[in-house]
Protein backbone atom coordinates (compact mmCIF):
# COMPACT_ATOMS: atom_id res chain seq x y z
CA UNK A 1 0.00 0.00 0.00
CA UNK A 2 1.73 3.23 -1.00
CA UNK A 3 2.23 5.90 1.76
CA UNK A 4 4.29 8.65 0.19
CA UNK A 5 2.49 9.20 -3.00
CA UNK A 6 2.58 13.17 -3.70
CA UNK A 7 -0.27 14.89 -4.27
CA UNK A 8 -0.57 16.05 -8.22
CA UNK A 9 0.38 11.93 -8.39
CA UNK A 10 -2.58 11.53 -6.85
CA UNK A 11 -4.54 14.20 -8.76
CA UNK A 12 -3.91 13.33 -12.23
CA UNK A 13 -3.91 9.22 -11.91
CA UNK A 14 -7.10 9.50 -9.57
CA UNK A 15 -10.16 8.05 -11.77
CA UNK A 16 -13.66 6.41 -11.00
CA UNK A 17 -13.19 2.60 -9.91
CA UNK A 18 -16.60 0.73 -10.52
CA UNK A 19 -15.12 -2.75 -10.27
CA UNK A 20 -13.78 -4.39 -7.12
CA UNK A 21 -12.10 -7.56 -5.80
CA UNK A 22 -14.46 -8.93 -2.81
CA UNK A 23 -11.28 -8.38 -0.62
CA UNK A 24 -12.91 -6.75 2.70
CA UNK A 25 -11.31 -2.71 3.37
CA UNK A 26 -9.32 -3.17 6.54
CA UNK A 27 -10.54 -0.64 9.74
CA UNK A 28 -7.56 0.98 9.79
CA UNK A 29 -7.72 1.98 6.26
CA UNK A 30 -11.39 3.35 6.37
CA UNK A 31 -10.18 5.71 9.20
CA UNK A 32 -7.55 6.95 7.36
CA UNK A 33 -9.96 7.57 4.57
CA UNK A 34 -12.01 9.42 7.08
CA UNK A 35 -9.34 11.46 8.68
CA UNK A 36 -8.77 13.05 5.23
CA UNK A 37 -12.30 13.58 4.62
CA UNK A 38 -12.79 15.67 8.27
CA UNK A 39 -9.16 17.60 7.17
CA UNK A 40 -10.98 19.30 4.24
CA UNK A 41 -12.49 22.74 4.36
CA UNK A 42 -16.28 23.58 5.33
CA UNK A 43 -18.81 26.23 4.82
CA UNK A 44 -18.54 28.53 7.76
CA UNK A 45 -16.47 26.10 9.58
CA UNK A 46 -19.50 24.43 10.84
CA UNK A 47 -18.03 20.91 10.04
CA UNK A 48 -21.71 19.77 9.64
CA UNK A 49 -20.36 16.04 7.95
CA UNK A 50 -21.28 12.79 8.89
CA UNK A 51 -20.45 9.81 7.34
CA UNK A 52 -21.69 6.51 7.52
CA UNK A 53 -19.39 3.27 6.89
CA UNK A 54 -21.66 0.30 5.53
CA UNK A 55 -20.36 -2.94 5.19
CA UNK A 56 -22.92 -5.52 6.26
CA UNK A 57 -24.40 -7.49 3.57
CA UNK A 58 -28.33 -7.02 4.17
CA UNK A 59 -27.69 -3.58 4.57
CA UNK A 60 -25.78 -3.68 1.38
CA UNK A 61 -28.70 -5.60 -0.14
CA UNK A 62 -31.57 -2.96 0.82
CA UNK A 63 -29.02 -0.07 -1.04
CA UNK A 64 -28.90 -2.21 -3.98
CA UNK A 65 -32.03 -2.79 -4.08
CA UNK A 66 -33.18 0.85 -4.17
CA UNK A 67 -30.93 1.57 -6.28
CA UNK A 68 -31.72 -1.12 -9.39
CA UNK A 69 -35.59 -0.08 -8.36
CA UNK A 70 -34.59 3.36 -10.25
CA UNK A 71 -33.86 3.57 -14.27
CA UNK A 72 -30.99 2.38 -15.76
CA UNK A 73 -27.92 4.28 -17.17
CA UNK A 74 -29.24 4.18 -21.15
CA UNK A 75 -26.57 4.62 -23.62
CA UNK A 76 -27.79 6.90 -26.09
CA UNK A 77 -26.68 6.70 -30.01
CA UNK A 78 -25.55 10.63 -29.64
CA UNK A 79 -23.43 9.71 -27.10
CA UNK A 80 -19.36 9.53 -26.97
CA UNK A 81 -17.40 6.06 -26.74
CA UNK A 82 -15.99 7.38 -23.19
CA UNK A 83 -19.51 8.37 -22.03
CA UNK A 84 -21.14 4.68 -23.41
CA UNK A 85 -17.98 2.99 -21.52
CA UNK A 86 -18.66 5.50 -18.31
CA UNK A 87 -22.24 4.36 -18.56
CA UNK A 88 -21.43 0.63 -19.18
CA UNK A 89 -19.34 0.43 -16.40
CA UNK A 90 -22.13 2.40 -13.76
CA UNK A 91 -24.95 -0.14 -15.00
CA UNK A 92 -22.81 -2.63 -13.90
CA UNK A 93 -21.50 -1.70 -10.47
CA UNK A 94 -25.41 -1.00 -9.99
CA UNK A 95 -26.12 -4.70 -10.93
CA UNK A 96 -23.40 -5.84 -8.44
CA UNK A 97 -23.81 -3.51 -5.68
CA UNK A 98 -24.39 -5.48 -2.69
CA UNK A 99 -20.75 -6.78 -3.86
CA UNK A 100 -18.68 -3.59 -3.06
CA UNK A 101 -16.88 -4.38 0.06
CA UNK A 102 -17.70 -1.23 1.54
CA UNK A 103 -19.84 2.23 1.04
CA UNK A 104 -18.78 5.56 3.03
CA UNK A 105 -22.14 7.19 3.25
CA UNK A 106 -20.94 11.32 2.89
CA UNK A 107 -24.28 13.12 4.82
CA UNK A 108 -24.72 16.94 5.77
CA UNK A 109 -26.81 18.93 7.92
CA UNK A 110 -29.08 21.46 5.93
CA UNK A 111 -29.87 24.64 7.04
CA UNK A 112 -32.75 26.06 5.18
CA UNK A 113 -30.85 29.87 5.66
CA UNK A 114 -27.64 28.82 4.50
CA UNK A 115 -29.28 26.63 1.61
CA UNK A 116 -26.02 26.90 -0.16
CA UNK A 117 -23.39 26.03 2.34
CA UNK A 118 -23.98 22.09 1.93
CA UNK A 119 -22.25 21.35 -1.02
CA UNK A 120 -19.30 23.65 -0.37
CA UNK A 121 -19.37 21.58 3.37
CA UNK A 122 -19.33 17.62 2.08
CA UNK A 123 -18.08 17.62 -1.34
CA UNK A 124 -14.60 19.11 -0.81
CA UNK A 125 -14.26 16.21 2.18
CA UNK A 126 -15.65 13.62 -0.65
CA UNK A 127 -13.02 14.72 -2.96
CA UNK A 128 -10.15 14.08 -0.03
CA UNK A 129 -11.55 10.72 0.53
CA UNK A 130 -11.02 9.84 -3.37
CA UNK A 131 -7.43 11.19 -3.29
CA UNK A 132 -6.66 9.42 -0.10
CA UNK A 133 -8.09 6.62 -1.42
CA UNK A 134 -6.02 6.69 -4.89
CA UNK A 135 -2.81 7.22 -2.62
CA UNK A 136 -3.24 3.86 -0.91
CA UNK A 137 -4.57 1.93 -3.85
CA UNK A 138 -8.09 1.69 -3.11
CA UNK A 139 -10.74 2.60 -5.92
CA UNK A 140 -13.66 4.41 -5.17
CA UNK A 141 -15.76 7.47 -7.23
CA UNK A 142 -18.38 9.64 -6.56
CA UNK A 143 -21.86 8.84 -6.94
CA UNK A 144 -25.16 11.25 -6.70
CA UNK A 145 -28.14 8.77 -6.96
CA UNK A 146 -28.41 8.66 -3.26
CA UNK A 147 -29.65 12.37 -3.83
CA UNK A 148 -32.51 10.80 -5.66
CA UNK A 149 -33.28 8.13 -2.83
CA UNK A 150 -32.85 10.11 0.68
CA UNK A 151 -36.05 9.17 2.05
CA UNK A 152 -35.31 5.54 1.44
CA UNK A 153 -31.85 6.07 2.89
CA UNK A 154 -32.94 7.41 5.63
CA UNK A 155 -35.15 5.12 6.74
CA UNK A 156 -32.99 1.98 6.70
CA UNK A 157 -29.91 4.16 8.42
CA UNK A 158 -31.73 5.97 10.78
CA UNK A 159 -30.88 9.32 9.21
CA UNK A 160 -32.23 12.48 11.41
CA UNK A 161 -34.75 14.30 8.91
CA UNK A 162 -32.32 17.65 9.02
CA UNK A 163 -29.43 15.44 7.60
CA UNK A 164 -29.30 15.42 3.16
CA UNK A 165 -27.56 12.42 1.73
CA UNK A 166 -25.03 13.43 -0.60
CA UNK A 167 -22.51 11.17 -1.98
CA UNK A 168 -22.21 7.11 -1.83
CA UNK A 169 -18.70 6.37 -2.36
CA UNK A 170 -18.42 2.45 -3.40
CA UNK A 171 -14.94 1.57 -1.64
CA UNK A 172 -12.55 -1.55 -2.60
CA UNK A 173 -9.01 -2.48 -3.96
CA UNK A 174 -9.71 -2.47 -7.52
CA UNK A 175 -10.53 -5.57 -9.69
CA UNK A 176 -8.28 -7.45 -11.98
CA UNK A 177 -7.37 -5.41 -15.26
CA UNK A 178 -8.99 -2.08 -13.81
CA UNK A 179 -6.29 0.50 -13.42
CA UNK A 180 -6.14 4.24 -12.14
CA UNK A 181 -5.96 7.01 -14.82
CA UNK A 182 -4.40 9.09 -16.57
CA UNK A 183 -7.88 10.73 -16.91
CA UNK A 184 -8.97 12.58 -20.57
CA UNK A 185 -10.38 15.93 -19.68
CA UNK A 186 -10.83 19.15 -21.74
CA UNK A 187 -7.41 21.03 -22.42
CA UNK A 188 -6.89 23.90 -19.89
CA UNK A 189 -7.01 26.58 -22.88
CA UNK A 190 -10.83 25.37 -23.73
CA UNK A 191 -11.87 26.14 -20.43
CA UNK A 192 -9.59 28.64 -18.50
CA UNK A 193 -9.48 32.51 -19.34
CA UNK A 194 -6.86 35.03 -18.78
CA UNK A 195 -8.63 38.14 -16.98
CA UNK A 196 -11.48 38.21 -19.38
CA UNK A 197 -13.99 35.65 -20.42
CA UNK A 198 -12.89 34.06 -23.87
CA UNK A 199 -9.32 34.98 -23.85
CA UNK A 200 -7.76 31.35 -23.71
CA UNK A 201 -5.27 30.59 -20.90
CA UNK A 202 -2.02 30.36 -22.40
CA UNK A 203 -0.29 27.33 -21.64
Amino acid sequence: MPDDMGVFEAIHTQRAIRSFKPDPIPDDVITTLLQAAVKAPTGGVIQDWRFIVIRDLETKRKIADIYRAGPDFVIRPDMTAQQRRVYASAQQMEDHMEEVPAFILACVRVYPEYSSWWGATIYPAVQNILLAARAMGIGSVLTTRVLQYSVEFKKILDIPEEMETAALLPIGYPAEGVRYGPTRRKPIEEIAFNETWGSPWQT
